[in-house]
């Protein structure tokens, strides 16, 4: 048979190639030892001693059974011809149409798919014929559980995301809900998450894609439906991890390009308590004021990702002068239960002059601090970050603001002076400020002795002798 050759022993019938290897993984049966065969593309066509059996080679099918008496001869021309000793029969194939449409209403796609390869028409119509073929057993699939190869086709295909999640009804958002001409299986337990599984590989393929081809797109009406598209595939892929992959929830929302849909993601983030993950999604969005409520409200719980005052002060870190409002109003509450923490707020984020989120304007700060506590000030303005122990160390700068940040500006040096004075007045470590003042007058070449010398009582006599120096 052209360049291959077909082995039979009993019921079974072995195809090899030229050089007398098997061309299929299994073998052909038959329902009794066939006494004459042969190959009818894309068809197998055996007497049997009763009966005539018709299969196909790939996929093996059974198609079709033929009752003749004592059937004995098999020839082929333009049809098939079968004989006994006193008759003849012709078989004669239903055009690829029929053969299609029956084939696939018995589910039989693949087998369907090699006929569709066969049809002769325009490539439009061969086009739709094996898209509606292999869409239709991509659905087969999926009815059957087999997630993966399921859709491993739609891919192939270009379905559209959208289509694709639809099979999932609990994913996609109400606005883009539809009724489908098929019926959606009801998934649960360790199916739906296979399924899941399934669908993180399929979006996860459409995202870079779509990423990919992204650009500067002068169709208005294009970036627009591209936006909306890139949105539904990361909000479902949260959604997805959320309940299958955990750990690749907070990398989705840290990711600079993500396009999770905000209310979506919210809900979905509150129903499955996942509060850390909440205040990235806030953070992503630049909901800030959303995320340090949820902070403040979870700080106070006795346990959780969120307890405590540390994951506020880390996020009023990563916020910049653009949002020193927000800044000032939820530093209070740390800045009078935790000090030493609090002040990190302010001096921390600005160590690296290169950090993204940038300096926030000393002068603001410093009468912020002021109105909170004029201690707290002081530590910021010196950068005696050590609060606590009340210890003046000494390295090389003297002070946090003025000499580590380069600051020569000479109201902010009248100021830490006049901080200095105030404190000592008060009673508050006197010995630590006095000594620290005297140190800063003998030091700092930027105040304004004049504005300062009158402010100063006559019983701080070495102060008052430095100022009238300079």
């Amino acid at each position: 048979f052209g360049h291959f050759s077909l082995l039979g022993k009993d019921e079974m019938t072995v195809i090899v190639n030229a050089d007398g290897k098997p061309t299929q993984k299994h073998a052909t049966m038959w329902s009794e030892p066939p006494l004459v065969m042969e190959y009818y593309h894309p068809y197998l066509i055996a007497i049997l001693p009763s009966l005539v059996e018709i299969r196909s080679i790939e996929p093996k099918v059974l198609v079709q059974t033929i009752q003749l008496p004592h059937p004995k001869y098999l020839a082929l021309g333009r049809s098939v011809f079968v004989a006994s000793s006193n008759a003849i029969w012709r078989l004669v194939a239903k055009p690829l149409s029929l053969q299609i449409e029956q084939f696939m209403s018995s589910s039989q796609f693949e087998l369907s798919l090699r006929l569709a390869e066969m049809i002769d028409d325009d490539d439009e119509k061969k086009f739709e014929c094996l898209y509606d073929i292999q869409f239709k057993f991509a659905l087969h699939l999926f009815t059957k559980h087999r997630f993966e190869e399921s859709l491993r086709i739609f891919a192939r295909l270009d379905t559209g995301p959208i289509e694709v999640i639809g099979l999932f009804p609990a994913l996609l958002p109400k606005s883009h809900t539809k009724q489908y001409d098929y019926r959606v299986p009801v998934l649960a337990g360790a199916e739906l998450e296979k399924g899941y599984l399934a669908l993180i590989e399929y979006l996860m393929e459409k995202r870079n894609l779509q990423k990919k081809s992204t650009g500067n797109d002068s169709d208005v009406d294009l970036a627009s439906y591209q936006r909306d598209l890139s949105e539904i595939i990361d909000t479902t892929l949260l959604k997805c991890y959320v309940e299958v992959k955990e750990s690749l929830v907070g990398p989705l929302l840290k990711h600079p390009d993500n396009n999770c849909h905000l209310q979506e993601s919210e809900r979905t983030l509150i129903k499955a308590e996942k509060w850390s993950d909440l205040v990235l999604l806030y953070s992503s969005k630049r909901e800030h004021a959303k995320a340090l409520k949820l902070l403040i409200e979870k700080a106070h719980q006795k346990s959780g990702s969120l307890s405590g005052h540390t994951r506020t002060v880390e996020y009023l870190q990563n916020l910049g002068p653009d949002y020193l409002d927000l800044i000032f109003e939820y530093s209070k509450w740390i800045l009078k239960a935790h000090q030493f923490d609090g002040l990190k707020i302010f001096t921390v984020r600005n160590e690296d002059p290169r950090s993204e989120v940038g300096p926030l304007p000393v002068e603001k700060v410093v009468k912020f601090l002021k109105e909170v506590n004029k201690e707290i000030a002081i530590k910021y303005l010196v950068g005696k970050l050590d609060f606590l122990t009340r210890v003046v160390t000494w390295f090389c700068s003297q002070e946090h603001v003025i000499h580590e940040w380069r600051y020569k500006t000479p109201d902010l040096h009248n100021e830490l002076i006049l901080l200095y004075l105030f404190e000592i007045q008060e009673n508050r470590f006197v010995e630590d400020y006095r000594e620290q003042l005297m140190s800063f007058l003998e030091n700092s070449e930027s105040y304004k002795a004049a504005t300062l010398i009158r402010r100063f009582p006559p019983d701080f006599r070495h102060e008052r002798a430095l100022l009238s120096e300079n």
